[in-house]
């Protein structure tokens, strides 16, 4: 058993408690509630951790949301997760929204992302993320098609994994 390793669990309120540790390092100005997190996911929605022997050192998010959040942003309405109606995120869906990926600094470009992300596409569902850094940008391009620049570095991609019966 290696000490660095890549875990699917679902996103319990103490797996949520973790994350949010990993997002205050990463997105420090906004200090975001643990109700925030709460009414977004539910234990049907699930993450993929990256540990560090037990401990969370990264984690990639990935959830079923109704069409039309889909459709709103693979068209570039959207450019920020604090826009989302939490009431988007749905149990079940054949469209998913990669939320966000985050490593802590001393794990990065290390492939684990790569690894991640890998293990996050492989339903056979239609995808959509946006990047917000050079780096994850790079990362996404890589698995997804680009789509469109919305703003600054922000950037929307899409995948669809659906094998269209013929």
């Amino acid at each position: 058993y290696n000490k660095m390793h890549i875990e699917e669990v679902k996103l319990t309120k103490e797996n949520l408690i973790k994350i949010k540790e990993i997002d205050n390092t990463f997105y420090t100005k906004e200090n975001i509630s643990l109700d925030w997190y709460l009414e977004r996911y539910t234990e049907k929605h699930s993450a993929i951790l990256l540990l560090d022997k037990d401990e969370i050192v990264g984690y990639i998010i990935s959830v079923p949301i109704k069409k039309e959040l889909y459709d709103t942003i693979i068209n570039g309405v959207i450019i920020n997760d604090l826009q989302i109606n939490p009431q988007m995120f749905i149990d079940e869906s054949e469209y998913y929204y990669i939320v966000s990926c985050v490593i802590l600094e001393k794990y990065r470009s290390k492939g684990y992302a790569s690894k991640m992300l890998e293990k996050i596409l492989n339903k056979e569902k239609k995808y959509c993320a946006l990047t917000i850094t050079t780096s994850g940008y790079h990362l996404v391009e890589k698995y997804m098609n680009f789509k469109v620049n919305v703003y600054k570095d922000i950037n929307v991609f899409t995948r669809n994994n659906i094998k269209e019966n013929i």
